[in-house]
């Protein structure tokens, strides 16, 4: 592959996304720099550790030049005496270190409590027939639901549809956002007061983003064109967007399967979802070949090295790895959207070198998908409901939530049918799991297409809507 990689030294997205109206229940440079540091017991602590690489520095060596000094005869002759010159030599020079992730605990959070499932509100009687109109928070305010002893807020709105959200080291929200109607959009950040200040840059189709531990170093992924290149953007503070890499697999069509989600691992690595360039490998020729090859670095999680550019395939046998979150422990999970019929709609645990099943989807009822490979198929942690359409991710890792819900994965299920347009919680070491009754704990309710998830600096839980822009809080009261 012909790969082009830029690294500049630094001071140091989809499911089939379909147009809905606005109350449809149905499918169909300013510079930024860090403020406030992360706190020990509700956000991750990060330490440095430094790592080395030869560079070349000057000592002196001797070496014999000649020179003339007069004798007793008065004839000049020739004597030799040292005069000092410069070779090279090599002495370790520190480079700039990758971040590591100290373990958080829970220490210091309210005691276990057993949640009540969230309840569903009507969906019919509010100010725009199923939902509230666009500006009417009071309305969603009493729509939203959430579990006993919880309440919710309205942070602010991003001027457009945003796709996924983060908090950045000064303590403000971040999010990609389409704009205009459109597949192209920013990056916006989401002042105190409720403002939005756009970030320079402009991206064709941006989905994921996360800042570099220990900087304000801002990550991206977009496209490079609207039908081809998945691209992974660095945005410095106070700068313009760097392109990083230009050549990842994309698309599967203008709205579905590029790269996705990304995140710092414990590790300082980024790790970053790309969907698969079909549907369910169907063949392009299919006069010659029954089905289409897996290019390098599709369908997978890809592990990257964000200094030297080194990348490996993680976890593969993913047909759209939207989102990907770590868990207190290190684990690595990712949500992944099934085929377009509806199959596949899952929550995966990735372990590295690990193989999930995609494209062999026959055992889940897709008879021209291909026959099943020699890999091991590693199975879901949980399959969720067809066409539910998992999209973002977050473990819960502060303390401000009660004890027992540490280490939860909270998941977007944005679609328009009845199992979704929630956030569900569910715990990894949970034994019900593997049960077929087992059913995700509702945990927010009465939204429209939720998009994305993550948690605040103070551990509360923030949620985005696609269809309006809106950004809701969800604290613990007791």
């Amino acid at each position: 592959m012909n790969r082009k990689l830029v690294f500049a030294s630094l001071c140091l997205s989809a499911g089939a996304l379909i147009v809905f109206s606005a109350c449809g229940t149905n499918p169909t440079p300013q510079a930024f720099r860090a403020t406030l540091p992360p706190s020990t017991q509700n956000a991750p602590v990060y330490s440095p550790t430094p790592t080395y690489t030869p560079t070349l520095t000057l000592t002196p060596t001797p070496t014999l030049t000649p020179t003339i000094t007069p004798t007793l005869t008065a004839t000049p002759t020739l004597t030799l005496t040292p005069t000092p010159t410069f070779t090279p030599t090599l002495s370790p020079t520190p480079t700039q270190p990758l971040w590591t992730l100290t373990p958080v605990s829970n220490a210091g959070a309210p005691p276990a409590v057993q949640n009540q499932a969230a309840a569903f509100a009507p969906t019919a009687g509010w100010s725009c027939e199923d939902f509230p109109c666009e500006d009417d928070v009071a309305g969603f305010l009493e729509r939203i639901q959430v579990p006993a002893g919880y309440a919710v807020e309205h942070v602010g709105r991003f001027p457009g549809q945003p796709m996924q959200i983060v908090y950045g080291p000064d303590g403000r929200l971040y999010g990609t956002v389409l704009e205009n109607g459109t597949r192209d959009g920013g990056v916006y950040a989401l002042n105190a007061d409720g403002s939005a200040e756009r970030l320079p840059g402009a991206f064709v189709s941006p989905v994921g983003l996360a800042f570099q531990p220990g900087t304000d170093v801002l990550y991206i992924t977009a496209r490079v064109t609207p039908a081809q290149g998945g691209a992974l953007w660095r945005l410095p503070p106070g700068g313009a967007p760097e392109l990083v890499l230009d050549d990842l697999p994309c698309c599967y069509s203008v709205v579905e399967n590029q790269p996705n989600g990304i995140v710092f691992g414990p590790d300082g690595y980024l790790y970053l979802g790309i969907g698969s360039l079909t549907d369910h490998a169907e063949s392009q020729q299919p006069q010659s070949k029954p089905y289409a090859d897996i290019q390098p670095y599709e369908a997978a999680v890809l592990r990257l090295q964000p200094q030297t550019g080194e990348i490996e395939v993680y976890a593969s046998g993913l047909r759209n790895p939207y989102d990907v979150t770590f868990a207190p422990d290190g684990q690595l999970s990712a949500t992944d959207q099934g085929l377009i019929t509806g199959p596949g709609d899952r929550l995966l645990r990735l372990d590295r070198g690990a193989f999930y099943g995609w494209p062999y989807y026959r055992p889940r009822g897709c008879a021209d998908c291909p026959l099943r490979g020699a890999q091991v198929i590693t199975p879901d942690l949980y399959t969720f409901p067809d066409l539910s359409i998992p999209r973002g991710l977050v473990a819960y890792t502060g303390t401000q939530f009660p004890a027992n819900v540490f280490g939860s994965l909270f998941v977007i299920l944005w679609n328009g049918t009845p199992n979704a347009q929630r956030v569900v919680r569910l715990d990894p070491l949970d034994w019900r799991i593997g049960r077929d009754d087992y059913r995700p704990e509702p945990f927010i309710t009465g939204l429209i297409r939720p998009v994305d998830v993550t948690l605040a600096p103070d551990g509360s839980l923030v949620v985005a809507d696609f269809i309006y822009g809106h950004v809701w809080r969800v604290r613990y009261t007791g």
